[in-house]
């Protein structure tokens, strides 16, 4: 008889463990969440960076064209350096010389010096005349002037040496950061001006998105403001760059510049048009759940709790979406537990057996 009753028992705690289904649960919490509205944003040049021209002389080499891929560093065109060259010979020459002279007026000048403290001693002893120590001075005097003025010729020209070297250094024009060439004014054997446009480049985070948004959006955000949102099916952050204060007449909208902190992989298009969500309002207190636990339908979105170790499905209303949760409007109070794994074909009072609380 007790072997009977062994095997019923067990016979019925298997059918029972059978019936009982694992599943991952998460509780539904509190949390501060903006209201959101959804509008459509274009990707907008943000500002292109231009490559001018640091130097007067011809174009010798250019060495990309319209579309191309540089990195910073990246030598994009380069200048004609033969009258620089020459122009530095000549400098380097006259250096050379004016050292040669400066170096004469040196010793020279401890001659005068020697040449009057003889002339000075010869006076004090009456064996040379007043005049005679006079010219000795003069002829000092004019060798001290001789020698100033090589030192400031000497000086000036190894700054003319300097500057041309910077000009020649100049010859190569590089890129300054990298990015994408939208536009090449330079030409092989132009003549070119300091100062004139050679290049325009679109940095790789050259581009942000523009939106246009009603009155409580504008008036919800701040410039430096960063806002969550999914561009291209990837979750990013953007930040409130400027907020234009020019109202279209006709929508009553306002214009939002958001930069982009970082680009998705696949990359935007100048143009295209991508969907942003925006905060309408300040935070507010809102029962939120993981995103893993709705389960969509045509009727609504919906979820599965868990109540006294069963399933009971319940319908809601979502809100806001913020990382991997989602706020709830209605149909859950705080501390529910809904299932966030092994929901789908649970049936209402159907046991269940929670093997991990996400919470």
């Amino acid at each position: 008889m007790r072997l009977v009753f062994a095997f019923f028992f067990l016979t019925v705690s298997s059918w029972t463990m059978a019936k009982t289904v694992p599943v991952y649960v998460d509780r539904a919490i509190i949390a501060a969440v903006n209201s959101i509205t959804v509008v459509t944003g274009r990707v907008v040049i943000a500002q292109n960076l231009v490559a001018s021209a640091e130097v007067s002389e011809t174009v010798e080499e250019v060495k990309v064209r319209v579309g191309d891929r540089v990195n910073k560093g990246d030598l994009l065109a380069r200048f004609s350096t033969d009258d620089i060259q020459s122009e530095l010979d000549s400098l380097k020459a006259r250096e050379v010389y004016l050292q040669s002279i400066r170096d004469l007026l040196i010793a020279r000048q401890k001659l005068r010096e020697d040449q009057l403290s003889r002339a000075k001693t010869l006076n004090t002893r009456d064996l040379l005349t007043r005049d005679a120590m006079d010219q000795a001075q003069i002829n000092l005097i004019q060798t001290q002037s001789d020698l100033v003025k090589a030192e400031f010729e000497h000086m000036d020209v190894r700054l003319s040496i300097e500057n041309a070297q910077r000009r020649k250094d100049r010859t190569s024009v590089l890129a300054k950061y990298s990015g994408r060439v939208v536009s090449v004014a330079a030409s092989e054997g132009r003549y070119t001006k300091l100062g004139d446009q050679l290049f325009e480049i679109l940095p790789d985070r050259g581009i942000e998105l523009e939106v246009e948004v009603r009155a409580e959006a504008y008036d919800a955000l701040q410039v430096g403001q960063i806002v969550s949102t999914q561009l291209r099916g990837q979750q990013t952050d953007l930040k409130v760059r400027a907020l234009l204060p020019e109202q279209n007449q006709r929508t009553g909208s306002r214009v939002v510049r958001l930069s982009i902190t970082k680009l998705p992989t696949n990359g935007l298009v100048i143009g295209e048009s991508v969907e942003v969500r925006l905060p309408t309002g300040p935070l507010e207190k809102r029962v939120t759940i993981s995103k893993n636990a709705v389960i969509p339908g045509k009727k609504g979105h919906r979820v599965v709790l868990v109540v006294d170790g069963k399933a009971e499905p319940r319908r809601i209303e979502l809100g806001v979406g913020f990382g991997d949760r989602i706020s709830v409007m209605k149909g859950l109070n705080e501390s529910d537990l809904v299932v966030t794994q092994g929901q789908e074909g649970l049936r209402k009072g159907q046991d269940v057996r929670v093997v991990r609380d996400d919470s």
